[in-house]
C-alpha cells in the first residue's frame, strides 16, 4: 500500500507521518510538510482528493482538539502542582499521577491513534469519551484537592467553562440541533 507510481514500497511506517502521537502533547515532526505531501500521494493513489483532504483535516483538527482542550491544560496543571510541591517528584507514587498517565497515554493516545487510522470507535468511545469522562470526574477533582487555584485556572479556559457556569438554554439547543443534524445524516435523512 505504500508504493505509488512515483514512490517505492517502504516498511518504515514512520517515514510519511507528520505528527508524533506518543507524548502528552502531540507535535509535528521535522519536515512534516514533505512527509505529509508524500503520504497524500499514497492516499490519492486509491482515494479521491476530497476524501484525502477530509481525512487529514479531521485528523489535524482532532489532534489539535486533544492538545488544546486536554493535553496542554492537564500537563500545565501537573507542572504547577509539582512546582508548588503539591505532588512529590517521585513518579507514580500518587493517584493523580496515575490518572494523568491514563488520561494522556492510554485514552488520549488511543483517540489520537484512532484519528490517524480512521477508527471512529477508538476516536470517540474508547478515546475522547474516556478522556473527557476521566478529565472531569477524576483528574479535575484530584487537582482541586491539591490546589483549588490550579483547578480554577484549568476550568477558566473557554472549553471548560461549562463546568462552573453550566450551559445556557441557547447553547443546549444549538448542541442538540447539531446532533440531530448529524444523526439524520448518518441515517441517510435530511
Amino acid at each position: 500500500m505504500s508504493a505509488t507510481n512515483t514512490q517505492e514500497v517502504t516498511h518504515d511506517v514512520g517515514d510519511r507521518i507528520s505528527w508524533t502521537l506518543r507524548p502528552v502533547i502531540s507535535t509535528r515532526l521535522e519536515n512534516y510538510e514533505a512527509r505529509r505531501k508524500e503520504m497524500r500521494r499514497v492516499c490519492a493513489s486509491c482515494h479521491s482528493e476530497q476524501i484525502v483532504e477530509r481525512f487529514f483535516t479531521s485528523m489535524d483538527q482532532g489532534i489539535t482538539l486533544y492538545n488544546e482542550k486536554f493535553g496542554k491544560p492537564s500537563k500545565a496543571a501537573m507542572d504547577k502542582l509539582l512546582a508548588m510541591k503539591k505532588i512529590t517528584p517521585t513518579p507514580y507514587d500518587e493517584e493523580i499521577e496515575w490518572v494523568f498517565y491514563e488520561l494522556w497515554h492510554h485514552e488520549g493516545r488511543r483517540a489520537r491513534h484512532g484519528l490517524s487510522k480512521m477508527a471512529p470507535d477508538f476516536v470517540h468511545w474508547q478515546g475522547f469519551y474516556e478522556v473527557a469522562k476521566h478529565f472531569y470526574t477524576k483528574f479535575l477533582p484530584l487537582v482541586r484537592e491539591r490546589s483549588p487555584q490550579v483547578a480554577k485556572e484549568l476550568i477558566a479556559q473557554e472549553s471548560h467553562r461549562w463546568v462552573e457556569k453550566g450551559m445556557t438554554k441557547e447553547e443546549i439547543a444549538k448542541m442538540l440541533e447539531f446532533y440531530d443534524k448529524e444523526m439524520q445524516g448518518k441515517r441517510g435523512g435530511g
